[in-house]
């Protein structure tokens, strides 16, 4: 195989990865190969990594893309026929199954993209329903548009069940070419087992290598989030979406005939949270992973306050607004903060906040602190915290040293009567406890 059939392989790889590669990117690294010395691995992956990577939350992708290809791939294509999962190209013919009396049903083609991605047990159990259908009594061709209706509406079940289970996996895309999907697969395969390795590794040893791919999974983590708010439901009059539980129940004086249908349709949950971030010197390298989190979610979902604390307060809200490279905004916010690495002192702080920021506060606001709990000024950090207790709804305290030290604090049980303390060290601990302390949803 020459070499330039193997760049273009590749960079069919990256673009399956979700890798941005443009035609002038893969003649530059066509120049660029000519270069080096395609014997030498290392010289290759500099050459590609320099013409073809533009973003720095792509250079995870470009190393597992590399590796995957050029240092592993050595499998030839599958024999014709043989069945590879994840590859819609080995899958073709399976939608003409899709027939009533031998007759072929009207359905999309991209709901035959959707059948032809089910699991074989839930096509089966579609083609035994057609089959069934079809030899039934007194079933006549013109019962066919009744069938299309049902079946149309089991492949939009299963086109959203699909996109469900994309979201919370490392999105890619196959072209159909065995090989090529088959090391875009592994690829991701790779990318997803260092993302769950780093959803449980402590913040605070998190390394500068890990940060593209951690960036990548906060992105993921946020947008997924903001997805499971937009999809709940509430009542209405309007007829978007029949709720079928108060139909029946509200048809039952009818004798169970569906004579009056009722509707629910999408739920716009707006949270109320105002968000409290230490930023001193033990808290710094948290800090950075929150905010992060906090901006990916604030771009997605409204009514959030942002401030940062350690000697005094300061509101980030405004900056988070501008929707700027989260990158960007922090080296902004740590030049420009004057708080960033100082001692804390939340006694100030929280009395800054009723002061100063008392409009922002509600009753239906959920505060979030995110802190160790050392403080200066213990004492009057507990009456500040007493009274902002009395002028939001919860305040919920996620604190990054492990519940097995708390005892050793004594000041943490005083703070622990005005708030809700749960620790968080970890990405996967701040998504959970942002899901089911205040969202109310599912945990991960």
């Amino acid at each position: 195989m020459n070499a330039a059939k193997r760049l273009v392989e590749f960079c069919h790889v990256l673009r399956g990865l979700g890798v941005r590669v443009s035609t002038s990117e893969m003649l530059d690294a066509a120049e660029a190969l000519l270069q080096e010395d395609w014997a030498d691995p290392q010289h290759i992956r500099a050459a590609l990594q320099a013409t073809l990577i533009k973003r720095h939350e792509d250079i995870p992708v470009f190393r597992q893309a590399f590796v995957a290809f050029f240092l592993e791939s050595k499998q030839q294509p599958p024999p014709a026929g043989e069945q590879t999962s994840g590859q819609p190209v080995q899958r073709r013919g399976k939608a003409d199954e899709l027939t009533f009396q031998g007759h072929e049903l009207n359905i999309s083609g991209e709901l035959r993209q959707v059948y032809q991605q089910m699991a074989p047990q839930d096509r089966q159990r579609l083609c035994s329903f057609l089959e069934k259908t079809s030899g039934g009594n007194n079933i006549e061709l013109n019962f066919k548009h009744v069938v299309e209706k049902v079946v149309v509406g089991s492949l939009e079940y299963w086109r959203r069940q699909l996109a469900a289970e994309e979201e919370a996996a490392f999105p890619v895309r196959l072209c159909g070419e065995p090989i090529i999907d088959q090391t875009v697969e592994k690829a991701a395969r790779c990318l997803e087992a260092e993302m769950q390795t780093l959803l449980h590794k402590d913040m605070r040893r998190i390394g500068e290598q890990d940060l593209p791919l951690v960036r990548r999974l906060i992105k993921q983590l946020a947008k997924e989030l903001s997805s499971q708010l937009s999809r709940r439901y509430h009542k209405t009059h309007f007829a978007e979406r029949i709720d079928l539980r108060r139909t029946i129940r509200d048809n039952t004086r009818y004798g169970g005939t569906m004579l009056q249908l009722k509707y629910k349709a999408a739920k716009r949950t707006k949270p109320n949270i105002l968000l409290l971030c230490d930023v001193s010197g033990s808290m710094a390298q948290y800090a950075v992973f929150v905010l992060q989190f906090i901006y990916g979610l604030s771009s997605l979902v409204d009514q959030i306050e942002s401030f940062i604390f350690a000697e005094d307060l300061e509101r980030m809200t405004v900056k988070f607004q501008k929707k700027q490279p989260f990158a960007e905004l922090m080296s902004e916010m740590m030049a420009q903060s004057g708080q960033w690495g100082k001692g804390t002192d939340l006694s100030k702080s929280l009395s800054t906040l009723c002061k100063d920021h008392r409009k922002v506060l509600r009753p239906s606001m959920v505060v979030i602190i995110v802190s160790d709990a050392k403080t200066m000024k213990s004492e009057a950090a507990i009456s500040e915290l007493a009274v902002l207790n009395k002028k939001v709804r919860n305040i919920i305290w996620l604190n990054t040293l492990p519940s097995s030290e708390w005892s050793r604090h004594k000041t943490i049980g005083f703070f622990q009567k005005y708030s809700h303390m749960v620790a968080c060290s970890t990405l996967g601990d701040l998504a959970n406890i942002i899901r089911s302390q205040i969202f109310h949803l599912k945990s991960l």
